[in-house]
């Protein structure tokens, strides 16, 4: 039975939230961004390994990582980029080619656990994979340089792309080796192989936080979720 492996890419430093620590080690309450997402995933039964990736330089993850589970490990896998960053730790994984690689970002708190099994149970017997994402709520229109309207896009086919993004390891692997430049996430690698990943509905709670005042939507988020205790 293919097992699933969690990479959190955690290596970047959350420039645009003009703080003076990356915005994964910033806290809600009594814990910090990071340690949310962690927990999320280390109570999931399914889930086989959980990889946290930072940059060589990190120096806030000592401060934190003895609260993470038995089934986590932080490993200095960071790269100049995403990309590059979970392809390095996918590298450092002991895992068989039809296992699943499933990536989420370091700075997406609004999620639960029961939203997470059931994408996990929709892309089980997938030769591919696919991303959570959520529909455009409103109209879209393509401008060009000038700021003029070209034409107004078909909104019932265009989604946000969010995290978790989970994918067969080989075939992650493979694409993100092969895709020529920097893909914005892994699904846009994998596209480039000519496959065609599906989408699993989303929740609006799991935005990425970037900039400071994400802080207070995402405490927001986990009070409605129930899940900040601080």
């Amino acid at each position: 039975m293919a097992k699933i492996h969690v990479i959190i890419p955690a290596a970047g430093s959350g420039s645009r939230m003009q703080q003076h620590i990356p915005k994964q080690f910033a806290t809600i309450g009594d814990k910090t961004i990071l340690e949310y997402v962690e927990s999320i995933f280390s109570h999931i039964s399914v889930i086989e390994s959980i990889s946290i990736a930072v940059s060589s330089s990190e120096k806030y993850i000592d401060n934190i990582s003895h609260k993470f589970s038995k089934k986590t490990q932080v490993l200095i896998s960071g790269g100049a980029s995403r990309s590059e960053t979970v392809l390095n730790t996918i590298n450092l994984l002991d895992v068989s080619p039809d296992d699943w690689v499933l990536v989420h970002d370091a700075a997406r708190v609004g999620l639960t656990e029961f939203c997470i099994n059931e994408f996990i149970k929709y892309f089980s017997n997938d030769k591919v994979g696919g991303i959570m994402a959520i529909q455009v709520p409103d109209t879209v229109k393509r401008v060009n340089k000038n700021n003029e309207i070209l034409n107004t896009e078909e909104r019932d086919e265009l989604w946000l792309a969010q995290t978790p993004q989970m994918f067969r390891f080989n075939i992650l692997k493979k694409a993100l080796l092969n895709y020529d430049g920097l893909p914005t996430d892994e699904s846009q690698a994998i596209e480039a192989l000519g496959l065609k990943p599906k989408v699993f509905k989303g929740n609006p709670l799991n935005f990425k936080i970037t900039f400071a005042e994400d802080i207070v939507r995402a405490e927001k988020s986990l009070e409605i979720l129930g899940k900040n205790n601080g």
